[in-house]
C-alpha cells in the first residue's frame, strides 16, 4: 500500500514538475519573441523615412525560424498593430491596407515553416532570394490591394498596370533591402545565442542552423582528445 501512495506520489510530483517546465518555457518563448519584435519595430522606425527599406518581414521571419508557427503568428500580429498605431501615423495612414500586408505576413509565416529544414540548409545568398521574393510579392499584393479598396469596380487593368509600373524603383528598393538582410539570418541567430544566452533559447526553441566552424572546432577537439 505504502509502496502504491510512493509511486502515485511520484507520479504527481512528475506532471507538476512537466507543467512547471511548459509554463517556463513558454513564458521565455514569449519574452524573447517580444524582444526581437520591438528590435525590429525600432530598426524600421530608424529606416521609416528610407522607402521600401523594413524590417518587420525578417522580424517575423526569423521568429517563425525559431519558435514555430504560434509564436509567428502572434508575433506578426502584435507587431503589425503596434507598427500601424504608432510608426505609420508619422507618414500617412495604412487604414485597411493592413489586412493586406497580414495576408502576406501570414504566407510568410506559413512558407518558412513548410520549409524550414529546406531553409535551413540553403546559403546566405539563397536566403537573400528568398527574402527578395517576398519582397515582390508583398509589393504586388499591397499594391493591387490598396487600389482596389480606394477605387473598387471603377477600377481598370490598365490603370493598376500603370501603378505597378511606377512603383518598380520602390519595388527594386525593396528588393535589394531585403536580400541584404534576409541573407543575414545566419550571422543573426549566432548574435541571438550570444545575446540572449546560447543555452537558455537553446531550450526554448525549435533548433538553430548548424555553425559549420563550431562544429569543425568540436570535432578537432575531439580528435585531439
Amino acid at each position: 500500500m505504502q509502496s502504491n501512495n510512493n509511486i502515485n506520489s511520484t507520479k504527481s510530483r512528475f506532471i507538476v514538475e512537466k507543467k512547471d517546465e511548459v509554463e517556463i518555457k513558454n513564458i521565455l518563448k514569449i519574452t524573447t519573441a517580444s524582444s526581437l519584435s520591438a528590435l525590429g519595430i525600432v530598426l524600421s522606425s530608424i529606416t521609416v523615412l528610407i522607402p521600401n527599406v523594413e524590417f518587420i518581414s525578417f522580424t517575423i521571419f526569423l521568429i517563425t525560424i525559431l519558435f514555430g508557427l504560434s509564436t509567428g503568428i502572434f508575433s506578426m500580429i502584435s507587431i503589425s498593430l503596434i507598427y500601424e498605431l504608432i510608426v505609420t501615423p508619422i507618414y500617412g495612414s495604412s487604414g485597411i491596407l493592413i489586412l493586406f500586408k497580414m495576408v502576406c505576413y501570414l504566407i510568410l509565416i506559413l512558407i518558412t515553416v513548410i520549409l524550414r529544414k529546406i531553409i535551413e540548409h540553403l546559403s546566405f545568398w539563397e536566403i537573400g532570394v528568398f527574402g527578395s521574393f517576398f519582397a515582390l510579392f508583398y509589393d504586388i499584393v499591397t499594391t493591387i490591394g490598396g487600389q482596389l479598396v480606394i477605387f473598387q469596380s471603377n477600377i481598370t487593368l490598365t490603370y493598376l498596370f500603370t501603378v505597378l509600373v511606377l512603383g518598380i524603383p520602390f519595388t527594386i528598393i525593396h528588393i535589394l533591402g531585403n536580400f541584404i538582410i534576409f541573407s543575414s539570418l545566419k550571422e543573426i541567430i549566432n548574435w541571438i545565442k550570444t545575446a540572449f544566452n546560447y543555452k537558455g533559447i537553446d531550450y526554448i526553441s525549435l533548433g538553430f542552423f548548424e555553425d559549420k566552424k563550431a562544429t569543425s572546432s568540436k570535432k578537432r577537439t575531439k580528435k585531439e582528445e
